[in-house]
């Protein structure tokens, strides 16, 4: 049950930190560089971003299920978020500046955005996953 209201719940708020960071804050700095591979308002395909937010979650969840190992949710989650930040915020950045025509004072930001995406969803990831006595689900 915790696995479906996780990917709901920090599906929808990706959902909205992407639609905050992309859609406003960065909407029209970012639109100089990346603006050119866009495409309209009119043909963005919304779903496909929902969609890519609960599989995300999804993940997310699974992946910190996995790793938890007991301890407070703020700590864990806090530590997750920042693993899953990184381990998804550095290769994007390296990656898209690397293969695009985009200067790096535009992927730094994005990057960035990224992380905090994670790292905010890796805390709410391990609030909603809660704590188990970890001793017995390993049998001792």
């Amino acid at each position: 049950m915790k696995l479906v209201l996780s990917t709901i719940i920090v599906g929808i708020i990706l959902f909205l930190l992407g639609w905050l960071s992309y859609g406003m804050v960065l909407a029209e700095y970012l639109k100089p560089y990346y603006g050119f591979m866009q495409r309209p308002d009119s043909d963005m395909k919304i779903w496909a971003f929902a969609l890519a937010s609960f599989v995300q979650a999804l993940f997310l969840y699974v992946i910190y299920n996995q790793g938890y190992k007991g301890g407070s949710s703020i700590i864990e989650g806090s530590k997750f978020g920042i693993v899953i930040g990184l381990f998804t915020s550095i290769p994007y950045v390296l990656f898209t500046w690397g293969g695009m025509k985009v200067p790096y004072k535009a992927v730094i930001p994005d990057g960035i955005a990224v992380f905090i995406m994670m790292l905010i969803a890796g805390i709410i990831t391990a609030f909603i996953h809660g704590k188990r006595d970890v001793k017995v689900l390993e049998g001792k």
